[in-house]
């Protein structure tokens, strides 16, 4: 949970004691029924937008972690096909280059793609030397459903990381709320009570800092998809 949350939310709790103990005073000034609703409704609508926060920061990390192992799947298949090709063609430095033994491996999405569009062709019109060399069918199955699974994965996450978005905005947004109507609420306690400073002691903020649950912001970046 992120700390600013942690913290109204636990404020809010400071607050509602405050407001339950004195609520004989406060309704006898103008304090109502709905008054009272709409503070706590304000606080329920914002525990579920931070619930609904962390489910979507979950499915970011989840759906991110498929797509490194689509990547990982991939890039393993790669290294299988340059080893088969080894094999086949020994130091033929120009079939080697067909296979692009000298490339670097792309570890993005966004490059394994077309990798792997150019090798599935190759490994078509070279199909029979490679399976006489370590190269099984699985592997060509792979290689052929691999531009998909990529593609589907990097979906996938960038849906995800726009779940998240929403969600950190919504869930701002009913923090926002919160903040208002217990504003209003101390205000309105400054007003009765303000011949009485021992009571209104029991409206004042918690201490930033003071009783937190979390130690820091576990809400996490959305991670960039890599672009290299």
């Amino acid at each position: 949970m992120a700390v600013k949350i942690d913290f109204l939310l636990q404020d809010f709790g400071a607050l509602i004691l405050a407001v339950d103990a004195n609520r004989t005073a406060m309704d006898a000034k103008g304090f109502t029924e709905a008054s009272y609703t709409t503070l706590t409704t304000a606080n329920e609508n914002l525990m579920q937008k931070e619930a609904a926060q962390q489910k979507a920061v979950e499915l970011v990390s989840n759906k991110t972690a498929e797509q490194n192992q689509a990547i990982e799947n991939v890039t393993g298949l790669i290294k299988r096909i340059r080893s088969a090709a080894k094999s086949a063609y020994g130091n033929d430095a120009r079939n080697l280059k067909l296979f692009k033994c000298d490339e670097r491996i792309p570890t993005s999405i966004m490059k394994l793609r077309p990798m792997c569009e150019y090798l599935t062709g190759l490994v078509l019109e070279k199909h029979e030397i490679l399976v006489q060399n370590g190269l099984t069918q699985a592997d060509i199955d792979e290689l052929n459903s691999a531009y998909g699974n990529l593609v589907a994965a990097d979906a996938s996450q960038e849906n995800a990381k726009k779940l998240q978005v929403t969600a950190t905005l919504t869930r701002d947004e009913a923090a926002e709320k919160l903040k208002d109507k217990m504003f209003r609420v101390r205000n309105f306690a400054q007003a009765c009570f303000a011949k009485n400073p021992e009571i209104l002691l029991q409206f004042k903020p918690i201490p930033k800092g003071a009783g937190g649950r979390g130690k820091g912001d576990v809400t996490p970046p959305i991670p960039a998809t890599p672009n290299n």
